[in-house]
């Protein structure tokens, strides 16, 4: 681009001693426009710049630029919500064709509301939603799924998810990234009131899942999101039901806040739903099984001698193992309370005919792990121990 051009378009000057930009504008639109090395014409500079006035004088001359677009696919609407040029955008939308310039996209299938909403510019997000009449063609996806709803939502830009949800009038979304809904984009960032915001706009939103066949709930457990996860046990308890995974690998909310180790999120799901500690997920596994196996053998002490899942700790697996073997196969000090639980006292044999004392005995330890050993292998023999022959090395450390 001519160093005159760029700079009268970077200062905002139409005239500039012998350089006139009117006369530069009429020969390119004969001959081609002048651009840099990315594309971008004077428009797009002027834009860049905020430089509202020229942006006017320059498309009252050459209205052809006002959906040029650069290298990018991006036009000068895309570059002014962007960077924030509010008074750049109002003036690009006072001209004829506005209609098609909001829905323009760049490369990766970005609209200027994606870039304003991306950026966090509430005032061009506001002058955009304003534009928009047609929330099924006016708010499309991205090359990657990503709508501006979804952006706002998993950002956590709260001002602008609500701007979009008021021109929303009908709940209705388009699956973003592996089929993930805003919701699911909410919940997993922790943004607790875009989360709470879209599921009032919309509430079987949370019964939808994603590409590994998690909903919402499933993640609201996960994230140990509380308060989300009793609003959504309120309007439907079966929610909790719900298998998250695929057909042959599946878990269930109960499981989900055991791995995590989430006591207080436990008690939530039971107080909706007190019959839900009763499954198992797709290994035949119960929750004792899922917190022991991510090292939450504490979590045990919070449900023992409650009441509530006892029975859970002499329960076998699809490979007859109870918790007590998983513990075994840990390497871990068995927690006395566990041991004390009437449940532990039985000597259960799994698929391998293996008790939870076998299982401590096979184990190779080392040096640092002998007082652990001594420890439980005292109190499993109290328990009952086979009559077999056990070999096992201690290494060093």
């Amino acid at each position: 681009m001519d160093p005159r051009m760029y700079f009268a378009a970077m200062k905002g000057s139409m005239e500039d001693g012998d350089f006139s930009l009117v006369d530069h504008l009429k020969r390119e639109e004969e001959n081609g426009y002048q651009v840099t090395p990315k594309g971008n014409t004077i428009l797009h500079v002027a834009a860049l710049f905020g430089q509202q006035g020229f942006v006017g004088e320059v498309l009252k001359i050459t209205p052809a630029l006002l959906c040029y677009k650069n290298k990018k696919n991006e036009t000068a609407l895309h570059i002014a919500a962007n960077v924030g040029q509010s008074e750049v955008v109002s003036e690009l939308l006072s001209f004829e064709g506005v209609e098609t310039l909001v829905r323009m996209t760049d490369d990766i299938g970005d609209t200027a509301l994606h870039k304003a909403v991306r950026s966090g510019h509430i005032d061009i997000v506001r002058i955009l939603v304003n534009l928009l009449l047609d929330p099924e063609h006016d708010f499309p996806a991205n090359k990657v799924g990503e709508t501006p709803l979804y952006l706002a939502a998993e950002s956590g830009f709260r001002d602008a998810l609500i701007e979009i949800l008021n021109v929303c009038k009908e709940p209705t979304y388009v699956a973003g990234p592996s089929n993930r809904t805003p919701l699911h984009a909410a919940v997993i960032q922790e943004h607790k009131e875009c989360a709470r915001s879209l599921w009032q706009w919309n509430k079987p939103l949370c019964e939808e899942s994603d590409k590994w066949g998690w909903n919402s709930l499933h993640y609201a457990v996960k994230q140990g999101l509380k308060e989300i996860v009793s609003d959504m046990l309120e309007w439907k308890k079966s929610l909790a039901y719900l298998p998250a995974g695929s057909e042959n690998d599946w878990t269930t909310a109960f499981h989900i806040a055991a791995s995590e180790g989430d006591v207080l999120m436990i008690y939530e799901l039971l107080n909706h739903c007190p019959d839900c500690w009763d499954m198992l997920n797709c290994n035949g596994q119960n929750a004792f099984h899922v917190a022991i196996l991510n090292g939450h053998e504490m979590f045990i002490y919070a449900f023992l001698g409650s009441g509530i899942c006892d029975s859970l700790v002499d329960e076998a697996d699809n490979e007859g193992n109870t918790p007590l073997h998983l513990l075994a196969a840990s390497g871990k000090r068995v927690p006395q309370m566990i041991l004390d639980h009437p449940s532990a006292k039985k000597m259960t044999f799994n698929k391998q005919n293996q008790t939870p004392l076998d299982i401590a005995l096979s184990r190779t330890w080392t040096i640092k792990k002998v007082i652990n050993f001594v420890t439980t292998c005292h109190i499993l023999g109290e328990i009952g121990r086979r009559s077999v022959q056990h070999k096992w090395t201690i290494g060093t450390t």
